[in-house]
């Protein structure tokens, strides 16, 4: 083979695909079980090792668990409105209520990882605990992160027992002390937030994924059939992959669009959406993009 020729595949994908990103709209339509149709319509809970994301994965785990679960922050830590979450091979619907609000100290973190000082340092395993988890959300250090300034930051709410204890806040550090290495840091006292004490609920919606599959198959689904020959040959080109529409005078696609449109999405917004379809004979999970089609031009 000419050794130029994957080079030139490679420009030619990156050209569809750039076009793709450019484009008025589209769809793509595929296959799906009743249990890939669940796994389409669903939340996992959140695998980062970010602190904020642990506290939502605890959180949903905790409602699921226990019925309910309780988190304080300056706003909801898990969005309630969207698809169910999958926890354990179940689907669960969240919603939250307020129960109460205090005030806590905001506090930011910086720190420099291939930077120096000459101030005082405090070894991470002097901090006091609210102090320690500040730190660990920056330290050891990250992969990439080098700059001639500080590398990462982060933040976090104390209660007034924690800023009470806190070395940190009192200003009279430069620097930490972690692995026998020492590492300028940057404190603020962000000043006092208004905590918001959040109640979240779950609900089972199905038990597994072929029952929540199922359901969805049954209550969303929707046929298509009798399209135009203008139609048909876009949802054949989502069914092979993806179909673009260049611009928004694609009448076809408009069309098509208003077709997916007079049925109920699985979620949708101003921007894109998704539905279950089914098409000669097939179901599919199909998804759309259509900023440049809104509701009211048609």
């Amino acid at each position: 083979m000419n050794p130029r020729v994957p080079l030139l595949l490679v420009a030619l994908a990156l050209l569809v695909g750039l076009a793709g990103c450019s484009a008025a709209g589209s769809i793509d339509m595929t296959p799906a079980s009743d249990a890939e149709l669940a796994d389409h319509a669903s939340r996992s809970l959140p695998t980062s090792d970010d602190p904020r994301a642990a506290v939502r994965r605890d959180l949903v785990r905790g409602a699921v668990r226990n019925g309910s679960a309780t988190a304080n922050d300056t706003r909801p830590p898990v969005d309630p409105d969207g698809l169910p979450f999958a926890v354990d091979g179940a689907y669960h619907d969240l919603s939250v209520e307020e129960t109460g609000n205090h005030t806590e100290t905001r506090v930011s973190l910086e720190v420099d990882y291939n930077g120096t000082t000459d101030g005082e340092a405090v070894a991470h395993d002097d901090l006091p605990p609210a102090d320690r988890a500040l730190v660990d959300a920056v330290l050891p250090p990250r992969d990439g992160y080098r700059t001639e300034e500080y590398d990462l930051g982060t933040g976090t709410l104390y209660t007034d027992e924690e800023a009470a204890e806190s070395v940190l806040l009192g200003g009279g550090y430069d620097a930490v002390e972690y692995d026998g290495e020492r590492y300028p840091i940057r404190v603020e006292d962000g000043g006092p937030r208004t905590v918001t004490r959040y109640r979240y609920t779950a609900t089972e919606v199905a038990p597994s994924a072929e029952a929540y599959g199922g359901d969805l198959r049954e209550t969303k689904a929707f046929t298509l059939s009798g399209l135009p020959d203008a139609e048909a040959e876009i949802v054949g080109e989502a069914v092979d992959g993806s179909y673009y529409a260049e611009s928004d005078d694609d009448e076809a696609f408009a069309s098509l669009l208003d077709r997916f449109r007079s049925h109920e999405a699985v979620e949708s917004d101003e921007y894109a959406g998704s539905w279950i379809v089914r098409y000669e004979g097939e179901i599919y999970w199909a998804r759309l993009h259509y900023e440049e089609f809104p509701m009211e031009r048609r």
